[in-house]
Parts: C-alpha cells; sequence; structure tokens
C-alpha cells in the first residue's frame, strides 16, 4: 500500500465521526474504491440479498469496478478524497500533501 493511500484512508475514517461527514454517494466512492485496493474483485457469490438495502449498495458499487488493480484503486481513491476536500474542506493541510 502507497503511503498516500493509508493517509487518506486514515482521515476518511475520521471523517466519519465529524457530524460535517461526507453523504452516502461519497461513502459510497471511497469503500468500493477501498475494497478494490484492500481485497480485490467482489465475490459474486456473496451478492448481499436485495433485502439488504445498505450492504447490496456497498457490494454493487465494489462490484462496478470489477477487474481494476489494487494499485489503480488506491489511487482513485486518493483522488476522490482530493475532489472531496476541494469541494468541502479546501482549507485541510492534508490536501497538499495528498496533491504533492
Amino acid at each position: 500500500m502507497s503511503s498516500q493511500f493509508e493517509k487518506a484512508v486514515a482521515y476518511v475514517q475520521g471523517l466519519d465521526k465529524t457530524a460535517s461527514g461526507p453523504d452516502a454517494t461519497v461513502k459510497l466512492e471511497f469503500y468500493k474504491f477501498y475494497k478494490q485496493a484492500t481485497v480485490g474483485d467482489a465475490d459474486p457469490s456473496k451478492e448481499p440479498s436485495v433485502f439488504s438495502f445498505v450492504e447490496r449498495a456497498k457490494w454493487k458499487a465494489w462490484d462496478s469496478i470489477k477487474g481494476m488493480s489494487k494499485k489503480d484503486a488506491e489511487e482513485n481513491y486518493v483522488k476522490q478524497l482530493i475532489k472531496y476536500l476541494k469541494e468541502k474542506h479546501a482549507d485541510e493541510p492534508i490536501l497538499k500533501e495528498l496533491e504533492g
């Protein structure tokens, strides 16, 4: 794992604990890239039931990037955080580190 990815993951995990954290759509973007970077492709045999709405949405988001390399997923995760920070928290010091 790249150090940029590790920093981004730590930052996003902290965001989830704040009231002004990302909305569900943005969280799904982070989730799918994180899972692809750390696990690889989603396992079709583990697709959640249609009645498990949240888990199914997460699985479908992850499955939508099937075949993406772990390295590309890490890079996309960092890019997603940079995009989010530019839109919502442009004064965050980590932004310059990630863009570096």
